[in-house]
């Protein structure tokens, strides 16, 4: 019976699918958050395992890049379960180390044949041939595992070498402000944000919430009450979506208005969602870890962009001849193809750099030579003149002349 860990938030998602897969014949587990999973994996890794990407806290990427770090975990297969259903979100589940990904809401027969493709592959690892050896021979093996006998298979199930990350490297929590006047509601909205694993920082009205977005605290996400005395949820909005700097914070509309024209205008102000009081807690939080993973993955984009922009200016200045070694010293540090090009460009660089202060030295030698041979030139082109062999002639004869005048 294979033994599968399903790491789940929501309660309702992760008992309905632990029942189903139970009547399946599998042996189920679960985590609601990415720690816990951690932890139970290491414990006793299962056979296969089923992970939510939208986990409050560490999420499921993170996670998953952490699990392949590990040797114990491995070649433990992941598939990724998520809402989105964007081949991006694919490309980076699998980039983490994932085997498959399912869309929620799950097809539970399309999911089945998955979890049975990636226990298939990974039953078939036997003793490695001699390729494999001499690709995976520096790799420790954890010692309840049998070798892996596919290059293949290891490929499929073992991590993306360039997303590998620390176990140590601290992962903070998501950062949401929460504005909404009414304190209740407010102070429920933020302890029930809090149990899924969020910090929060209140605003009690849009001039709080747009000072504390101002001053300096980063910010992940905003829940922004619409109908608030003074400055309404409209006004802060359309401030924080002109401001260059605030612009990027996601914000999710909260409102009892059931309006259609509420809902455009949000929308139409850059607003990311919009929810309707009173919320469906599962709605929400399924809301917020969208949002979540949008900024994520926009960050990242961004990131990658002022990378390729480094990039660039670097190749200019190579071009100018003011290159500095370490202008791509961030860029090189990524562990994807940009970050190997950079590093290839960089050592290019320092190549190109140290040729041309070769060059110099052996031009100023040169020169240096150059001058000799002219002041020799002119010196001989002086002597060798008749005019200054007459006045050698001359200079002879006086000198003759004094030694006889001072010998008498």
């Amino acid at each position: 019976m294979a033994r599968i860990l399903l790491v789940e938030d929501n309660e309702v998602n992760r008992v309905m699918l632990c029942r189903r897969l139970e009547q399946r014949g599998y042996q189920m587990t679960s985590a609601e958050t990415g720690e816990e999973c951690l932890e139970l994996a290491t414990a006793a890794p299962p056979d296969l395992i089923l992970m939510d990407l939208g986990l409050p806290g560490i999420d499921g990427w993170e996670t998953t890049r952490r699990l392949k770090a590990n040797a114990s975990t491995l070649f433990v297969p992941v598939i990724a379960l998520s809402a989105h259903a964007h081949e991006s979100d694919r490309e980076h589940a699998i980039t983490a180390g994932c085997v498959e990904f399912e869309t929620k809401p799950v097809q539970l027969a399309v999911l089945v044949k998955k979890i049975e493709a990636a226990l298939a592959v990974k039953s078939q690892t036997a003793t490695p041939t001699s390729d494999d050896e001499s690709i995976f021979g520096d790799l420790e093996l954890p010692t309840n595992l049998s070798s892996p006998g596919s290059l293949t298979a290891i490929l499929r199930i073992a991590p993306a070498p360039t997303q590998i990350e620390h176990d140590s490297c601290p992962i903070a929590r998501k950062h949401i402000l929460v504005v909404e006047d009414n304190d209740p509601n407010r102070v429920m909205l933020c302890r029930r944000l809090q149990k899924q694993g969020f910090q929060t920082t209140e605003a009690r009205d849009g001039r709080e919430a747009l000072a504390l977005a101002r001053g300096g605290t980063p910010f992940d996400l905003m829940l922004l009450d619409i109908m608030m005395p003074e400055v309404d949820g409209y006004q802060v909005l359309s401030e924080m979506k002109g401001d260059p700097v605030l612009q990027t914070l996601p914000i999710i509309m909260i409102s009892a208005l059931d309006e259609m024209a509420s809902v455009v205008k949000c929308i139409e102000l850059g607003a990311e969602d919009y929810l309707q009081k009173p919320y469906d807690p599962v709605l929400l939080q399924a809301r917020v870890n969208a949002c979540l993973d949008k900024r994520r993955l926009r960050d990242q984009e961004l990131e990658y962009l002022r990378a390729v922009a480094d990039l660039t200016t670097a190749a200019a200045a190579v071009e100018n001849g003011n290159f500095n070694t370490h202008a791509l010293q961030a860029v090189a540090q990524r562990e994807d193809e940009l970050g190997r090009l950079a590093r290839v460009f960089q050592k290019m660089a320092e190549q190109v750099h140290t040729r041309e202060q070769t060059l110099r030295k052996e031009v100023q030698r040169l020169q240096v030579e150059i001058d000799e041979v002219r002041k020799t030139e002119q010196v001989a082109e002086i002597t060798e003149t008749s005019y200054f062999q007459q006045l050698q002639a001359k200079a002879f004869e006086l000198r003759k002349r004094y030694r006889r005048n001072g010998e008498e």
